[in-house]
């Protein structure tokens, strides 16, 4: 499985905003939430850089979550995001939902290869990561999933790893856009995966201060990835997710919880309307100079 996370970081943009269909406005300046101009795709990588589109996004089909009937054990490692080598010694804790007060387990990761293990509560459904090391960002990898297939004797190897950002990348990405990151506030990103587990094309991203509706939060700014070499880049070249799915938000004021939503066109009709619909959503905290990532997928129970 490509990993759930595969990033990041910064910048601005121009160019005239637009209403999200739901009678909310966002600002005058292109904040990275224009509407797109095809719908919402299927896509697979079939080499690095390379993609290819597979049909429709399947929205649909996802099975209702299902919690865990005993303890799971987790075998996976910390690894860097940008370069995928080991983070030894990175201090990790498991908890559920979002509630990183609470958590169910605490490890550190192995000081030569950077493996972790952890036990998951019977009863867990959705549950996430705080890492922290030196030399590394504090990252968050949110709404994570027990997969029943994947268990075997009570062991998952799903996430096989779980990826923390340095501190060297959260000054690099930026800067390659010519952007400073606001110190104090934080990011949140990721990639945006269908029912199939494919990723979506052709959705915008608002960070939102209400649930369902796109309320925008004030200073925060999205962007998108290319495809090769996976980097973001400005809003004149890219205003919508490409294939790889990827996006990021900066400039987020810290709060309790904010919503990750993606927006977009399901169907022809629905680009012809201009009714952009809410696809994915994910309420997530937003902390001061810390990375928020997660698995980011359609709406389901």
């Amino acid at each position: 499985m490509r990993p759930v996370l595969t990033f990041f970081l910064m910048i601005p943009c121009f160019g005239p905003a637009c209403g999200n269909g739901d009678g909310n406005t966002v600002d005058a300046a292109d904040v990275g939430f224009n509407k797109p101009t095809a719908t919402l795709k299927a896509n697979m990588q079939v080499s690095k850089g390379m993609w290819m589109e597979i049909g429709d996004a399947d929205l649909t089909s996802c099975a209702a979550d299902a919690a865990t009937a005993a303890p799971v054990m987790l075998n996976t490692k910390v690894v860097d995001f940008q370069n995928q080598t080991a983070v030894p010694s990175a201090s990790v804790i498991a908890f559920p939902l979002i509630n990183s007060s609470t958590p169910f387990d605490t490890q550190t990761s192995n000081t030569t290869d950077g493996s972790i293990s952890f036990t998951i509560p019977a009863g867990t459904k959705r549950y996430g990561f705080k890492m922290t090391a030196d030399g590394q960002f504090p990252t968050f990898l949110l709404n994570q999933y027990v997969v029943p297939a994947n268990v075997t004797g009570g062991v998952t190897t799903d996430p096989s790893t779980i990826q923390s950002v340095s501190n060297a990348t959260a000054a690099l990405l930026p800067a390659l856009i010519g952007q400073t990151r606001t110190a104090g506030t934080g990011v949140a990103a990721g990639a945006v995966r269908d029912c199939n587990h494919h990723e979506i094309s052709n959705f915008v991203v608002s960070v939102s201060s209400t649930s369902g509706t796109s309320t925008p939060i004030a200073g925060s700014q999205t962007f998108y990835f290319s495809l090769a070499p996976e980097l973001p880049v400005h809003h004149k070249q890219a205003e919508a997710a490409a294939q790889n799915a990827l996006f990021m938000a900066i400039q987020l004021p810290a709060t309790n919880t904010a919503y990750v939503q993606a927006w977009g066109f399901p169907t022809a009709g629905d680009l012809a309307s201009g009714e952009m619909k809410l696809v994915s959503e994910l309420a997530v905290p937003v902390l001061a100079d810390t990375v928020v990532t997660g698995s980011f997928e359609p709406m389901h129970n």
